[in-house]
């Protein structure tokens, strides 16, 4: 399961509803109100479901017994930490340059330039990325 959200889920601003090789993928939340409306669970990023990822990997760390193994997702759940950090901290301070925003968006696109879109304040986005740059459980 990890293996397949990694290569088909996950990218650096949350996970897509839907994979890009699936029927109905939609990679940019655009157009019409019933086009976004359709698109919405079709493949568009969420920042908060890389809380449940994070979760899935601590939580499979902690039972897996293979020493190196154990090692290999403890190294994932590093690179994650400072990948979130790392973007989101971007995106609240830096990106469109006044640094006053201070938030993470609800969506995000799914390729680049992965554009904030949806609500420009997501509560359940702020918590999710904070927990895991936080390192807390």
């Amino acid at each position: 399961v990890l293996s397949t959200v990694e290569n088909k889920l996950l990218n650096k601003y949350g996970l897509k509803t839907l994979s890009s090789d699936e029927d109905g993928y939609v990679d940019v939340y655009e157009g019409s109100a019933y086009r976004r409306d359709s698109s919405y669970h079709q493949g568009i990023t969420w920042p908060w479901l890389l809380g449940l990822y994070y979760d899935a990997l601590k939580n499979t760390m902690m039972i897996e017994k293979n020493r190196s193994k154990r090692q290999e997702l403890e190294e994932k759940i590093t690179n994650l930490v400072d990948t979130t950090k790392e973007t989101f901290r971007e995106e609240m301070f830096d990106k469109n340059s006044t640094g006053e925003r201070m938030t993470i968006s609800e969506i995000y696109d799914s390729t680049e330039p992965y554009e904030e879109r949806g609500a420009f304040a997501q509560a359940w986005s702020v918590a999710e990325i904070f927990r895991i740059v936080l390192n807390k459980r």
